[in-house]
C-alpha cells in the first residue's frame, strides 16, 4: 500500500484519496448539472454517501454549496449548460 500511494502520489501529485473525492465531486456535479432532483440521490449516486458529506465535500472541491453549484450551471430551459466545475 505504501509503495503505491508513493507512485500514486509521484504520478498524479495527489493523493489516491484526494484523487479518489475529486472524482466523486465531479461526478455529483454533473448529477446536478442534469437536474438530479434531490441532492440526497446525488450523493448517493456519486458516492459520497449523505448530501451533509455532499454539502462539505462539494464546499472545499468547488467553492460552492451544491445549491449554489445547481443555481449556476444546472438545467435552464431544458438544456444543461456544459460546465466544467470549477477546481
Amino acid at each position: 500500500p505504501a509503495t503505491l500511494h508513493r507512485r500514486f502520489r509521484a504520478e498524479l501529485g495527489t493523493t489516491p484519496l484526494a484523487w479518489l473525492t475529486g472524482e466523486r465531486v465531479a461526478l455529483a456535479c454533473r448529477l446536478i448539472e442534469r437536474g438530479e432532483a434531490r441532492l440526497d440521490a446525488v450523493a448517493r449516486g456519486s458516492g459520497l454517501g449523505t448530501a451533509a458529506h455532499l454539502r462539505t465535500l462539494m464546499r472545499r472541491e468547488t467553492g460552492l454549496t451544491p445549491t449554489e453549484y445547481r443555481h449556476r450551471y444546472g438545467l435552464r430551459h431544458g438544456e444543461g449548460t456544459g460546465a466544467i466545475p470549477p477546481g
